[in-house]
């Protein structure tokens, strides 16, 4: 199996630009055509949140122009943000999971429930978890959730099962967004250790690409496919980089598990050494 993921593309209203300099609707676009190009094609795309910047119609109207072009099938999951809602209005389809947790008693409008949920129709079983806190930048396990998902996960122990959302649940020593990142992690990292099944957690949030051990699987995060956040390790805040737009494949097998690959959309030009001419 193979999935593609896309991240943190930040749509902004037709006309304007993102921080008044990118232009993220162009990033994506790249993006779409570079996965719609691929062979083999990926069976799904994951989406890991912050599809738009500022949770407004018109930028998911916007997004869901951008979208269109996508062939593979989409999942989408929120990030800070996005909006709930919204994002369930202008991507039904890529919303809709196989099974959700139950609505709570006197539960607010179902449209800005948290969108967690399971896709059972491929090989790798795949969970969504919504990490978004409404009106805030960083992001919240709930206990509800760490309860839902150790009951999902239970359910089927044998069936390898990766699981997608936009907070990453580790520090990355980038300060200022590790300041918003996700509290209450230590539930999910609880939960995830009772679970060996669990071939890998991948996220957004941070725009790069970042690795670490976790509850006995591995934890990533994934480049943008607008602006990066730039490597300041030092404490620096605010700082954004130039580097190229990329998305993200994990291959999946049963035998060889999960393997992940950065594929820039921008392709540098492919050759062969002397020695392995007609080879």
């Amino acid at each position: 199996m193979l999935l593609a993921q896309i991240t943190d593309s930040h749509i902004v209203a037709p006309g304007t630009r993102l921080h008044d300099r990118a232009d993220p609707s162009a990033m994506l676009a790249a993006a779409v055509a570079h996965v719609n190009a691929l062979v083999p094609r990926p069976d799904v795309v994951l989406a890991t949140g912050d599809l738009v910047n500022d949770g407004r119609p018109a930028e998911y109207e916007e997004l869901v122009r951008v979208l269109a072009e996508l062939e593979p099938p989409l999942l989408a999951i929120p990030g800070n943000h996005d909006s709930r809602a919204a994002l369930r209005a202008a991507l039904p389809a890529a919303t809709a999971f196989d099974t959700a947790p139950p609505a709570p008693n006197g539960s607010c409008d179902e449209a800005d429930l948290p969108l967690d949920g399971v896709v059972e129709s491929y090989p790798l079983r795949l969970i969504g978890l919504d990490t978004t806190i409404p009106g805030g930048h960083g992001g919240r396990f709930r206990p509800e959730q760490a309860s839902w998902l150790d009951e999902t996960l239970s359910a089927q122990p044998d069936r390898p099962t990766l699981i997608f959302q936009h907070h990453p649940p580790f520090a990355t020593g980038i300060a200022w967004m590790d300041d918003n990142g996700l509290a209450d992690r230590e539930l999910e990292a609880a939960v995830v250790a009772r679970h060996p099944q669990v071939v890998g957690v991948v996220c957004g949030h941070l725009h790069r690409t970042i690795t670490t051990a976790f509850a006995g699987t591995v934890a990533s995060t994934w480049p943008s496919t607008g602006p990066q956040i730039a490597l300041a390790l030092d404490g620096t805040a605010h700082r954004y980089a130039d580097e190229p737009t990329a998305i993200t494949l994990h291959h999946w097998s049963p035998t060889g598990g999960l393997v992940s690959h950065l594929s820039y959309v921008d392709r540098a030009e492919e050759w062969l050494p002397p020695w392995a001419v007609g080879r």
